[in-house]
């Protein structure tokens, strides 16, 4: 009932959002997204004592979502190039007996690419000509899918998919979860997308599926090596933010460039 009840707040919110806030508000809205996430993902791989680079993190991270609204993607990877330098001379000046400096060097490098750059194509995307209609579709694509595995694994599943990482999840809600994104895609395409051609549109909707279920997993992946349930406790039924993004972060890149080198 949580689950359905902070759906049922949220996509409405989000949907006139995109609709009606215009660029400058969604990204903004990305970039606080991307931001909250990054304190999850900082808060389950970086020792409770290292507040500093967290909150250093949080501000290069921030940097690194927001210069996706200047439509360059090399000025993002300059900013990712600069971040890693800066959380460099942090790591030189905290080195110390017993503390694993490269470890703490690639999570700290690893949270900037993996939450604030990725989530950053989302601008990228809103920015397109139909921009509101292909983030509508990489939402509806995505959400679907995973509403659909969640429900079908839990109706149907049997055979578990990768039980070192989530042992809850199934083969039968994997088939589910990229049904649902064939479905959704095809009738995106029907109506919106008339003019792209079948059989690469398929392909696109199981490289989203594919990419979007291997993100749900990733991060399952980090949590389980930390030993959590959830990245938080921000969205009730569902858990943190990274919880909820954790397959739009994979998948928002993929359908960036996809669109950019095969669909253009």
């Amino acid at each position: 009932m949580k689950r359905l009840l902070t759906a049922a707040v949220g996509i409405p919110v989000l949907a006139l959002l995109i609709l009606y806030g215009g660029e400058t508000s969604f990204a903004v809205f990305i970039v606080l997204a991307a931001a909250a996430g990054l304190v999850e993902y900082y808060a389950m791989v970086l020792p409770g004592q290292m507040m500093v680079s967290r909150a250093i993190g949080l501000i290069l991270g921030m940097t690194v979502a927001a210069s996706f609204y200047f439509m360059d993607v090399l000025t993002t990877c300059a900013m990712l190039v600069l971040g890693f330098f800066g959380f460099a001379f942090m790591c030189l000046t905290q080195f110390g007996p017993g503390i694993s400096m490269a470890e703490v060097l690639s999570r700290e490098v690893m949270g900037l690419i993996y939450v604030p750059f990725f989530l950053g194509h989302l601008i990228l995307i809103r920015h397109w000509n139909q921009g509101i209609i292909w983030t509508f579709f990489l939402l509806a694509v995505v959400f679907a899918g995973d509403t659909a595995a969640y429900y079908t694994g839990r109706v149907l599943g049997r055979h578990k998919l990768s039980p070192n990482i989530s042992p809850r999840k199934t083969v039968e809600g994997a088939i589910g979860g990229l049904s649902a994104n064939l479905v959704v895609g095809a009738l995106f395409k029907r109506y919106c997308f008339v003019e792209l051609s079948w059989g690469i549109f398929i392909v696109l909707l199981f490289s989203l599926g594919i990419l979007a279920q291997m993100g749900d997993l990733v991060e399952s992946m980090i949590k389980r090596s930390v030993g959590l349930k959830d990245s938080g406790t921000l969205l009730p039924g569902h858990g943190g933010i990274l919880d909820r993004i954790d397959a739009l972060l994979f998948a928002a890149p993929a359908l960036y460039y996809f669109k950019t080198y095969l669909l253009s």
